[in-house]
């Protein structure tokens, strides 16, 4: 923490002064020239068209969220903006929880339509911007793939001009990726004048506090020819615990569902807390000792005093035979953090300036720095990889050899057990640690652009740049668990060796590492435009027209820790080893990996004035890739007035979005996560013998063999003007993706496997092979009344489920389908002005058809041949499915008279289904609608002459709606709600 606290002020006297020093230096190297020009740096950005002053920008889908909009909304981060965002959906990198696969810190996703991460082009001043450096894993068919985005979090809210979504697609204009839309953010610049800014907010909830201060200044030169503005921006918060608030403090989330609910006990939904505690579940290899474990040799610990207690193990612990339900851990209580400790700072830095020719140079200097600390849990997880043995001379094996101090006396084990002792292995167990584990996030961002514009005499406009940005990431855990100094540590014959029998007094500390991951993403970019406003004359108008060239390379790369590289390698006593097992306890094996790709775009683009009612834009855009295919994509675009108050438009664009660098340059790799062996409950519905629902690997490995996905874009709508106070807008739209890359998944995997299974019977169960990617333990592991359960059931017996051979691939057709409503008002009376705004997008349709495998299996399904238990999963409609709202709403309104402003606005989440809660009888278990309001109140008064004082006192989330219940981690669903309460912020601006 002191280390933390360090940073902070290093960074607020690196804000400061760049404040300070870079006007002093501005002072030296512009020189007050003789001609005093007044000319005005004309606006460059033009969303949804490169051409000046399109007139097909009217009729383009396009939502604006201005400076004001975002100071009245109480805005702090980024990732809260997109929230505001009617056409956003959910934020998958919401950084709440997470292993080091995850995408971790200060980040924020675009999701626009929900049509997965990865799918918005995301654009500042009219560019690109580089990706974040890390990358996570989104749910796409049956399972996981990498996904990247820009960081919604490098951007600072208040640096703002406005925040532009363009919503019909552009990708002939943009770039062949932009598949759901374009979000393009126009900074301040030419700013003159010095203004500080400082917000204070306090949580009713919560012990949080969260400061930030906003410093900015510019300054013309050269009689108006020059100006150099300059954004600082540093931002605190504290971290959330789950000890800050009673609703999060336990993990058994039970008690908080209403009297009567078919989820409550005995149903172990919403119960969160893990059978892997201090306190493990042990089986003694080859032996059973009667009165101490089952006929298996299985056996549990507890602590000392617990009414399970059969038999007492030493001074803090007790053990039962097997089946008395295990001592689970409950994160919750023991303090973990929900929310990180967070620092971030951007400065922006504007240096424009026009040479006496008429060329105009623009420069762009951005960084962004952040900081994260994060708690974890006490306890790490022992995955169903790699289980570890207690050799028989383990110094605290409590049936080691004669003559060892914490051997059971023949009293309690009775005189059977072999001098010589016996070996236990460890079945489940969270190895629990002295300290929590720490997570220590921190990146950087930084980009560099330099442009140029002008004329070629009166006829034609030119606009160059070229850009480069580099953002990094550096992740280190702290106090992570090493599993070759684990089994160290279990050999160790001396009383310094780990005591799985010790509770929190285990010698722990000994078998920790820190781990880390470091991250890098690069785009280095030049592009050249040249246009004619007035190419030809048509009756009625000119037809403007646009070209240009556009050369990229982007690169990434992913350095992973050497425990799980493959450099320090971990061999478990079976010989199971890298890549399918790391050196870290819970945490996969990862290679290193890297890669890149040069991107060369030739592009054009028309707008014709039909009629003087009626505007075309149409373009074109062919993409090289170095790595992949190429692409020609196009767009149609049209806007139609038949009379002055009434506005028809629509559009139709292709998408080509080429495989990202991550999926295709991935080394082979083993992901663990819990899934269900549908095979076994085949065998074993009720579980009596057999463990069904468990951990297995997925393997899977970068191909250079997928193929772009493809999409088509289509928006049909209308604007409406009654009169000129009203706007009212409503939009169709249909985005259709085909050859979406995914993963066909393990538990599809599973059953399909069971589907063969089914069909063959019980011929030839010696050779049988049904799916070839389903790989399980040798059926010789079975107990013979274990195996008999697969004959009694038809099928040919399987051992335990291991892995699924799983890859990359185009799988089939995701349709979007929706439309979008707006309600613009406003109006200036005697009382003041009032603006309203109503933004609304409705979800109609959200489906991946099934083909291939997957179409098979959906068959099968119907005709039942499989199970109609057994689902099918991520091939359907996937409306109201964990997390994909029917609506979200949106509104703000405001009034403003004098010195005095007001604001109110709100957010409506539609209800969703929590599909992991449905029943065995088809309850649904469902996430009611969240509404939220925000309120504020300013007041403007001058200070002296030369300035003025702005005071702001603002309520988020006015009437203190907590998010609803979900069998989560906190209780809530992250990804969609948060669950912080009513807060309070004061915000303070001076302008000099």
């Amino acid at each position: 923490m002191l280390n933390q606290s360090k940073s902070r002020y290093g960074r607020m006297v690196a804000v400061i002064s760049s404040l300070i020093i870079i006007p002093f230096i501005s002072t030296i190297a512009f020189t007050q020239a003789a001609d005093e020009s007044d000319d005005e740096i004309d606006e460059i950005i033009v969303t949804g068209s490169h051409i000046k002053g399109a007139s097909i920008s009217d009729a383009l889908a396009v939502s604006v969220i201005d400076a004001q909009d975002i100071e009245m909304l109480g805005i702090d981060s980024g990732d809260e903006l997109l929230r505001f965002m009617a056409e956003q959906g959910i934020n998958y990198f919401n950084n709440l929880d997470g292993n080091v696969n995850n995408a971790r810190g200060d980040l924020g996703a675009y999701n626009l339509r929900d049509l997965g991460t990865g799918n918005t082009l995301v654009l500042l001043n009219g560019r690109r911007m580089v990706n974040a450096a890390s990358y996570q894993t989104e749910e796409v068919g049956g399972s996981f793939v990498p996904v990247n985005t820009v960081n919604a979090q490098s951007l600072p809210v208040f640096a703002l001009e406005r925040v532009e979504v363009l919503r019909d697609g552009a990708s002939a204009i943009y770039g062949a990726d932009a598949v759901a839309g374009v979000v393009n953010y126009v900074l301040k610049s030419d700013f003159e004048g010095f203004s500080i800014r400082t917000r204070f907010s306090e949580y009713d909830h919560l012990p949080r506090d969260d400061q930030r201060i906003t410093l900015e200044w510019g300054k013309n030169f050269n009689g108006g020819r020059t100006n150099l503005s300059i954004f600082a921006d540093y931002y605190h918060r504290d971290a959330v615990n789950t000890l800050d608030d009673a609703r999060w403090a336990d993990s058994d989330f039970r008690s908080r569902l209403p009297e009567g609910s078919p989820f409550a006990p005995p149903s172990t939904e919403f119960r969160n807390d893990s059978s892997n505690s201090e306190w493990p579940q042990l089986d003694i290899v080859g032996s059973s000792i009667s009165g101490i474990t089952d006929s298996r040799g299985e056996f549990e610990l507890y602590p000392l005093g617990d009414d399970r207690c059969q038999y007492t193990i030493n001074a803090t612990t007790c053990g039962a035979i097997d089946s008395q339900g295990t001592f689970r851990h409950n994160f919750n209580a023991a303090g973990r953090d929900l929310l990180s400790e967070l620092d971030r700072t951007n400065v922006f830095v504007f240096l424009n300036h026009e040479f006496e020719n008429g060329i105009k140079s623009y420069t762009e200097l951005t960084a962004y720095l952040s900081e994260t600390l994060t708690g974890r849990t006490r306890t790490t997880r022992q995955s169903g990889v790699a289980k570890f043995r207690i050799p028989a001379d383990h110094y605290y094996n409590p049936f080691g050899p004669c003559g060892s101090v914490n051997r059971l006396p023949d009293s309690v084990i009775g005189t059977g057990v072999s001098c010589a002792g016996l070996t236990i292995e460890i079945d489940f167990h969270g190895y629990a640690l002295p300290t929590k584990r720490i997570i220590d996030n921190g990146g950087d961002t930084f980009r560099v652009l330099q442009g140029f514009s002008g004329s070629w005499g009166e006829e034609w406009d030119w606009d160059t740049a070229v850009a480069w940005s580099r953002a990094r990431k550096n992740d280190l855990t702290h106090n992570r668990v090493s599993r070759s100094l684990l089994q160290e540590a279990l050999d160790d014959t001396t009383p310094a060796a780990y005591n799985p029998f010790g509770g929190l007094d285990n010698n722990g500390e000994r078998i920790l590492v820190d781990v880390r991951r470091d991250n890098e993403t690069e785009i280095k970019l030049f592009d050249f435009k040249l246009s004619k406003n007035d190419l030809f004359e048509m009756p009625a108008g000119p037809v403007a027209f646009l070209a240009g060239v556009e050369f990229r390379q982007e690169s990434f790369l992913d350095d992973r820790d050497p425990r799980l590289d493959g450099t320090i390698v971990f061999t478990d006593r079976t010989g199971l080893t890298y890549p399918f097992v790391s050196d870290v306890m819970g945490s996969s094996a990862t290679a290193d990996s890297s890669g890149d790709r040069d991107v060369t775009s030739v592009f054009g683009e028309l707008q014709i004035p039909l009629f003087e009612t009626l505007d075309v834009q149409l373009a074109v855009r062919y993409e090289d890739f170095s790595d992949v295919d190429d692409s020609t994509v196009g767009k149609f675009a049209f806007g139609w007035r038949p009379i002055e108050q009434l506005l028809l438009r629509g559009s139709w664009s292709e998408s080509f979005r080429v495989p990202n660098l991550v999926t295709v340059n991935e080394s082979i790799l083993a992901r663990t996560n819990g899934r269900q062996d549908f095979v076994c409950f085949f065998a074993d519905p009720n579980e009596d013998l057999l463990d069904c629902d468990h951990t297995v690997q997925r393997i899977a490995q970068g191909s250079e063999l997928l193929v772009p996905e493809t999409s088509i874009n289509t928006s049909i709508g209308v604007v409406f003007e009654p009169f000129a106070d009203l706007t009212l807008t409503l939009d169709f739209w249909e985005i259709e993706k085909e050859d979406t890359i995914g993963l066909f998944g393990e538990e599809n995997h599973s059953a399909f496997d069971l589907m063969l299974r089914i069909a063959n019977g019980l011929n030839n169960c010696a050779t049988f092979v049904g799916d070839p990617t389903v790989v399980y333990e040798d059926v010789a592991t079975l107990e013979p009344d274990e195996a008999q359960l697969y004959l009694d059931a038809g099928i040919c017996p399987a051992g335990s489920l291991i892995r699924v051979n799983d890859t990359y691939a185009n799988l089939d057709t995701r349709t979007v389908q929706g439309f979008d409503v707006g309600v613009y008002y406003n109006v200036d009376t005697g009382i003041g002005n009032f603006d309203f705004r109503y933004v609304a997008t409705f979800l109609e349709e959200f489906t991946q058809e099934a083909g291939g495998d997957a179409a098979i299996l959906v068959a099968a399904k119907e005709s039942g041949a499989l199970p109609a238990d057994v689902p099918v999963s991520g091939f359907a409609s996937l409306i109201q499915q964990d997390g994909f709202p029917k609506s979200k709403h949106t509104m703000r309104l405001s009034w403003n008279k004098g010195d005095w402003g007001a604001s109110i606005s709100g957010i409506r989440l539609d209800e969703v289904i929590m599909t992991d809660e449905t029943l065995s009888d088809g309850t649904l278990y469902i996430l009611p609608t969240m509404t939220t309001y925000n309120g504020a109140v300013d007041y403007r008064f001058n200070w002296r002459d030369d300035s003025e004082v702005r005071i702001r006192l603002g309520v988020r989330n006015l009437t203190d709606e907590r998010a609803p219940l979900a069998d989560k981690n906190f209780g809530y669903f992250r990804d969609l709600h948060n669950d912080y309460g009513i807060n309070y912020y004061l915000d303070l601006k001076a302008y000099f």
